[in-house]
């Protein structure tokens, strides 16, 4: 069944696509000016066109994420762009690695190699959670070394979810000219730092303590 809706999905975004391919050629050829005036115009085509945006973008990082990140701020708005580019960007990952996992596996295994399944495997949570924060790691990479490897969807997700909060945060305040993209850079590298040391401490003192009630309940 899950293959089925994944394939389903998969289509109709393609169709979708295919039939507003005037817009998309805009968007492709970075005519922020029209885009945003024709979205404006339709709030349902709005929501439409921005989430499948933001699923190519997690598909083959072809689109530049401060671009869809651009749109959603100029119409909705700082807060609520920020919040809608956050949402559909784990949505689209989701997609992604289920269609991953369910459908090119097999396919997929062969092309990214045993190196990058086996550090996604490893490291699970922070290695998806350091690759969104990090913009090193093609986001597309990620979600289809995370699908085809063993991290379950639910450390995906999180991780995913964390990841990006943090960095569309930063990446929202760059068309208020708030922030540029040099600094955008030094600053989420501090603060990735920051999240993996504090993680670290949480990890280390959760194992102390589920050791201690482990010894006393023993």
């Amino acid at each position: 069944m899950k293959k089925i809706l994944t394939l389903i999905g998969l289509l109709v975004i393609a169709i979708f696509i295919f039939t507003n391919a005037e817009l998309f050629t805009l968007i492709w050829k970075s005519d922020l000016d029209s885009v945003i005036g024709t979205l404006k115009e339709n709030l349902p085509l709005t929501f439409i066109v921005t989430f499948v945006l933001m699923f190519v973008q997690n598909s083959f990082t072809i689109i530049p994420l401060i671009l869809l990140l651009t749109i959603n701020v100029a119409i909705f708005g700082f807060l609520y762009g920020y919040l809608w580019s956050w949402l559909t960007s784990v949505a689209a990952s989701g997609l992604i690695f289920y269609a991953a996992r369910n459908w090119f596996q097999e396919l997929l295994s062969k092309k990214l190699g045993k190196k990058w399944q086996d550090n996604v495997e490893e490291h699970g949570f922070m290695y998806v959670f350091t690759g969104r924060i990090f913009p090193l790691i093609p986001t597309s990479l990620i979600n289809l070394a995370a699908g085809v490897s063993s991290v379950t969807f639910k450390d995906f997700l999180l991780a995913t979810a964390l990841g990006n909060l943090i960095y569309f945060f930063f990446l929202s305040l760059i068309p208020y000219g708030l922030l540029t993209v040099e600094m955008n850079q030094y600053s989420l590298a501090a603060l990735a730092l920051l999240f993996l040391l504090l993680f670290m401490i949480y990890k280390r003192v959760k194992k102390k303590k589920n050791l201690r009630i482990f010894r006393k309940n023993r």
